[in-house]
């Protein structure tokens, strides 16, 4: 049974922002029922046309690309940095929104692509089975 409201996640990168695209697409496909999940740069930036990860085989769907800002905070209930420039980089937080760091390195090559893409994709499926007991316990 998924929570009375899907947590609102924002995965934030840095610089190379596949990674944060990476996870929301995976939140959003195999998390929907817990979770809500965004895509964030820390400034403004055009979603690139093609991004490195997709050359090492990772399939983004049609992804928006969205900026933190205290807009997108306040929608947050969880934001979740996943490079340590990204961690260091983020504003102060309200009390009601939690923070993690999940840092991965940056890729360089197709195969350090899929490595990481598969290090997301284990990271997520953890969040979501978190999510998935503590609904069983509510």
């Amino acid at each position: 049974m998924p929570y009375k409201r899907k947590a609102h996640v924002l995965f934030v990168g840095s610089g190379e922002v596949c990674r944060a695209l990476l996870a929301a697409t995976f939140a959003n496909s195999m998390g929907s029922a817990w979770m809500e999940a965004r895509a964030v740069a820390l400034h403004e930036a055009p979603l690139p046309t093609k991004p490195s990860c997709v050359l090492a085989g990772a399939d983004l769907p049609d992804q928006t690309l969205h900026c933190l800002d205290q807009k997108n905070i306040e929608w947050a209930d969880l934001v979740v940095t996943l490079d340590e420039a990204a961690d260091l980089a983020c504003p102060p937080l309200p009390e009601s929104v939690q923070k993690r760091c999940y840092p991965f390195p940056p890729p360089e090559n197709s195969e350090d692509w899929r490595r990481v893409r598969d290090a997301i994709q284990k990271r997520v499926e953890g969040m979501i089975g978190g999510m998935r007991m503590m609904s069983r316990s509510a």
